[in-house]
């Protein structure tokens, strides 16, 4: 559980840069605040429409490979931002790792619950809070250091680089994960 809390910690991380730094990112490309709220738009138009379709199937799936591509898919997503410089391309990324975000989205808990004895539910959900609190809360802080140390493309690639190493340790974790669900059953 530990394991996967720092690697959910790292996702949240990169997905949190969306809503933390991408303004920014855009503001130095010249790209004002308009231009973000249509771009991230895309997301939640997105999450609407797809996710009550594809979130019973996904839960049906293993676990962890699902999380592994969700996680990379972001990752991908986050990466090709560097290559954005316009409402049409932001939006574009956005959209990949939107969709990384609706995969993951549909397992991430369950998760928890695979890992989690019975007697310590509420023990492993409160660990996995604080996961996303920590992301939540490094998000801004490191995002801005990546942007203002390396500019964009340090920012987009560092983001793709962290998201990978989340994906290879969820597919490193995925045996063990897959144990304490048979386990569970």
């Amino acid at each position: 559980m530990v394991a996967y809390v720092l690697i959910t910690l790292v996702y949240t991380f990169v997905l949190m840069q969306g809503m933390t730094t991408m303004p920014l990112a855009m503001r130095e490309q010249g790209l004002g605040p308009q231009v973000y709220g249509l771009a991230i738009a895309a997301n939640g138009v997105l999450i609407i429409i797809v996710q009550p379709l594809v979130n019973a199937w996904l839960a049906r799936r293993d676990h962890s490979l699902v999380m592994v591509a969700g996680a990379a898919t972001v990752a991908v997503g986050y990466g090709l931002t560097a290559l954005a410089g316009s409402l049409w391309s932001y939006m574009a990324t956005i959209l990949v790792w939107s969709v990384g975000e609706i995969v993951a989205a549909s397992v991430i808990q369950a998760v928890v619950a695979d890992l989690a004895p019975p007697h310590l539910r509420g023990r492993y959900g409160g660990l996995y809070g604080l996961a996303w609190s920590g992301g939540f809360l490094l998000a801004p802080l490191g995002g801005t250091q990546l942007l203002g140390l390396g500019g964009t493309s340090a920012l987009w690639l560092g983001c793709m680089a962290l998201g990978l190493v989340a994906a290879l340790g969820q597919l490193a974790l995925a045996p063990a994960i897959r144990r304490r669900r048979v386990l569970a059953v």
